[in-house]
């Protein structure tokens, strides 16, 4: 009887794991709160510190499955990719779709950088995410090659990834108005400096329509 009550227990608390992960990802760190964490666990509104006794653990957890869900959603959003992109900024923009999957909304900085930004004062969140961003690099490469034909090497791909964040946290400082588009930009143009070029639209035709000598 013991053990059932610790599966049950230990399964509400991964319900409630997922779900502050989930408000982190829409909302950003304020909104991972043990009341509101239960609630969207469908758990009693006050049982959330018999899971998580504390705001610190609570917020861990919800790093943890949002870099998880990240790294999934990542590689879904990168796999979609296609050639035949209009520019290198329609490419770079796709890239932070991935970046930032599950969803990139112009609320990015302060839903979705902020909690990275919290991982400088924190060992754990730092473990966290330095160990997530293997899994972004390679599904931006797997994006990136499906849309231009070229992969970065890891030392660009970083540099990438940096100029990402960068440029968000920049045009957010200037206030401005397009802050993805200005963050696309910016990507856009690193990705010209590391001769990343457009790949042509793939031919819709199979291989043997391909070969076929004309008439």
């Amino acid at each position: 009887m013991r053990e059932i009550k610790q599966l049950r227990s230990q399964a509400k608390r991964e319900l409630m794991a997922a779900a502050a992960a989930r408000l982190l990802i829409d909302e950003g760190p304020s909104a991972v709160t043990h009341r509101r964490a239960a609630e969207a666990a469908g758990l009693a509104a006050g049982s959330g510190n018999y899971y998580f006794p504390s705001k610190k653990e609570l917020f861990r957890a919800a790093v943890a499955g949002a870099e998880d869900l990240r790294s999934e959603s990542a590689l879904k959003v990168a796999r979609d990719c296609q050639g035949g992109q209009e520019s290198l900024t329609s490419v770079a923009l796709r890239l932070m779709a991935i970046y930032f999957a599950p969803q990139l909304g112009s609320n990015v900085v302060t839903a979705r950088l902020n909690p990275i930004l919290e991982a400088g004062h924190d060992p754990e969140l730092q473990e966290i995410i330095r160990n997530h961003q293997p899994l972004l690099a390679g599904a931006l490469n797997i994006g990136l090659e499906r849309m231009t034909g070229q992969a970065l090497p890891s030392d660009d791909m970083e540099l990438l990834m940096q100029t990402i964040g960068a440029s968000l946290l920049y045009g957010f400082a200037l206030g401005e108005d397009d802050l993805l588009g200005y963050s696309a930009r910016s990507t856009a143009r690193i990705l010209e400096l590391l001769d990343v070029r457009i790949a042509a639209a793939p031919d819709p035709r199979s291989s043997a329509e391909r070969v076929a000598p004309s008439a």
